[in-house]
């Protein structure tokens, strides 16, 4: 076993290594220590650790483990927000039924109804798409482009 600078000093039959890779799915096994640096490096279903704390095989399991849960309660919470989280309001947008279009284009008389300008006249949503708004006539007026551009996402 090698790890950076430090390595096992003798090697192990392949009877005793079975038998540690049988042992290490239940419990941990110590594979090497290195008196200098107090590092011990441990073996536990197929992975490898190391701490540096004096832990028992007992304790070294219990932590694996705590660690192990903690990923996955990690992983867990991390999908359930995916699925709580909303699709994004732009992707869900549907564009303004024509027939709208031309209902607010003549309540609002083809003007800003702001400033009564003409030019660069954009359809706004009073209460945002963002904000829960919709696509109806009561919702929608006429704004020109500056005037809609001050307004932004707020309600006046």
């Amino acid at each position: 076993f090698y790890s950076g600078k430090s390595y096992a000093q003798s090697e192990i039959e392949e009877d005793a290594y079975q038998s540690l890779l049988k042992q290490q799915q239940h419990t941990p096994v110590g594979i090497m220590a290195d008196t200098s640096s107090k590092k011990c490096w441990w073996m536990f279903r197929n992975e490898f650790y190391w701490e540096d704390e004096g832990y028992s095989a007992i304790e070294i399991k219990a932590l694996i483990l705590e660690k192990i849960g903690q990923k996955e309660k990690k992983v867990k919470r991390a999908i359930a927000r995916i699925h709580q989280e909303k699709p994004e309001p732009l992707s869900m947008r549907q564009p303004i039924p024509d027939d709208v279009k031309m209902f607010v284009w003549q309540r609002d008389n083809g003007r800003c109804v702001k400033c009564g300008s003409q030019q660069n006249l954009e359809f706004d949503h009073v209460i945002p798409f963002s904000k829960g708004g919709s696509n109806t006539a009561r919702n929608l007026q006429i704004l020109c482009e500056k005037c809609n551009r001050s307004k932004g996402p707020n309600l006046f």
